[in-house]
């Protein structure tokens, strides 16, 4: 068991990053782009971003591995690179002095039928292969694998058991970017919060819990019905509030100050694991790690 392992069976208290993504397309990213890309040509930009969070105060950063798989990487005629980007991006993680190293593992941008085309053996094919390049790392993989931004359960459960076959001594959480409805929170294909963090749990994960899509405000909500459904390490990780896309580009206007007083109540729900996605940086994480530290008495 590594140590990341250990901190999840004590369920002890882990600030995660911010948003990834948002924060490389402020800093120059190409709206489009592969923020895989960045790995190679401007690895300095990569290991500056994870450094900013961790002087934030971050637990645990996310290497910029979240579209690594081959399928994804193929629309940028990067799929032969699969292993080296996944390498690169972990050693960049690495590098700017986070305690923690979490694998991002996004999905491969596809749908499984009558929404779409996406081959269910393929994409296991593809998660196994990243999976495999991430635990040849050895001593410098990563210390888990995080399943994000799922909104397919079946995807997440294929990704689960994939990430169990290529890495098997990695620990693997999974989040799933659900919505606010009048009934609850689903995912766009229609899954439940209560029974899909229940088949998440049923199928082996580690941690579960949800990323994206839902704001700060909604996660109090999701975080008492996520408890209530299953008995395991939450992670939640919301946008900034909801995005304006009125110029053409996602705006978030929640402050830092806001995003911070509402996650600190949902870890106090006790929820363990606690960060941040679209629209969030580190004055986010840097607000959040104050309350924390408050509750904590540090």
């Amino acid at each position: 068991m590594n140590a990341f392992a250990g901190r999840l069976e004590r369920r002890e208290t882990t600030l995660l990053d911010g948003g990834l993504g948002s924060l490389l397309i402020a800093r120059g990213l190409q709206a489009g782009a592969a923020p895989e890309s960045w790995v190679e040509s401007r690895p300095g930009e990569i290991r500056r971003a994870h450094a900013d969070y961790v002087a934030a105060g971050s637990d645990a950063v996310h290497a910029a591995t979240f579209g690594a798989n081959p399928i994804r990487l193929e629309r940028f005629g990067l799929a032969m690179r699969c292993e080296e980007i996944n390498a690169a991006a972990v050693r960049l993680a690495r590098e700017s002095g986070a305690r923690f190293v979490l694998a991002d593992i996004g999905p491969t941008g596809e749908y499984l039928q009558p929404v779409g085309s996406g081959d269910p053996t393929a994409w296991r094919e593809a998660f196994v292969r990243q999976a495999r390049a991430l635990a040849a790392l050895g001593p410098d993989a990563p210390d888990a694998l995080h399943v994000e931004t799922m909104s397919d359960l079946r995807e997440a459960l294929i990704a689960l058991e994939a990430l169990r076959e290529g890495a098997p001594s990695l620990p693997v959480m999974v989040s799933l970017t659900f919505e606010r409805k009048k009934r609850g929170f689903f995912t766009i294909m229609g899954n439940s919060l209560a029974a899909s963090l229940r088949a998440l749990a049923e199928a082996g994960a580690d941690a579960v819990g949800a990323n994206c899509s839902v704001t700060s405000g909604d996660m109090l909500s999701l975080a008492r019905e996520a408890r209530a459904a299953v008995d395991l390490p939450l992670v939640l990780q919301p946008n900034a509030g909801q995005p304006d896309l009125t110029s053409g580009a996602a705006a978030y206007a929640q402050t830092p100050e806001a995003f911070a007083d509402e996650m600190a109540a949902v870890a106090a729900e006790g929820v363990q694991m606690v960060g941040g996605c679209c629209g969030t940086d580190p004055r986010f994480i840097r607000e959040l790690r104050k309350r924390l530290d408050l509750v904590r008495g540090t």
